[in-house]
């Protein structure tokens, strides 16, 4: 059995590689290229998140989290049920 998330949250600053490569390893499977994935990072310049974007990830959170854009994005990218 194939367990798949609906949803990734990338923090931008892993110790050993960057959400980048995180992004670019789940792209490049196809169990896992669809997924929406989410850039999370302290990091609010506009060309951190011009830079997230342009790379492939679905929005761009900065940390911290307001919950309840974080359910609003929930509700738009997970489909109903």
């Amino acid at each position: 059995l194939l367990l798949r998330p609906d949803l990734v949250l990338v923090d931008m600053q892993l110790p050993d590689i960057d959400g980048f490569e995180v992004l670019r390893r789940l792209r490049a499977h196809a169990d896992t290229a669809a997924i929406p994935c989410i850039a999370l990072s302290a990091n609010a310049m506009p060309e951190d998140v011009q830079s997230a974007r342009a790379a492939g990830f679905d929005d761009y959170w900065t940390k911290p989290i307001d919950l309840s854009s974080f359910l609003g994005v929930i509700d738009r990218l997970l489909p109903a049920g």
